[in-house]
Formats: C-alpha cells, structure tokens, sequence
C-alpha cells in the first residue's frame, strides 16, 4: 500500500513550494486522493512516477509552469 503524503511532504519531496502543489494539481499536473474540499494527499508512487518521467533536475528548475532561470 503507498504511503500517503500531506502538500507540504509532496512538495519537499519535488521541490518545490506548497502553492506549486496546489498550483500543477488544478492544472491536472499532479494527482491527489481527496478526503475533502480541503483535505488532499498524494500517493508516494505518484510523486516518484512524475519525478522519473520529468527527472529531478527538471523539478528543481520547474515553478508555476515555467524553467526558473539560473545563473
């Protein structure tokens, strides 16, 4: 069974912040399992599958949709 993680877990987990969770999940980007209207957790197997499809570094770089640039 996957472990279930809170936004705050999910978004140390693709590095990203909390409003980024909120924002790639209304974009369809990341799927929840939805307890609630405000009670969300995401599956460990899913934060994995989008980190190997996209790779880390993608989501290091990766904010509201944009490559954040680096200098």
């Amino acid at each position: 069974m996957d472990k279930l993680l809170t936004v705050q877990e999910a978004a140390d987990r693709l590095h990203i912040s909390p409003g980024t969770v909120y924002h790639w999940l209304s974009q369809g980007r990341l799927t929840c399992v939805r307890f609630s209207a405000r009670c969300v957790r995401f599956r460990e197997s899913d934060l994995s599958k989008l980190v190997d499809e996209h790779g880390k570094s993608n989501t290091d770089q990766v904010e509201h949709g944009r490559k954040k640039h680096t200098n």
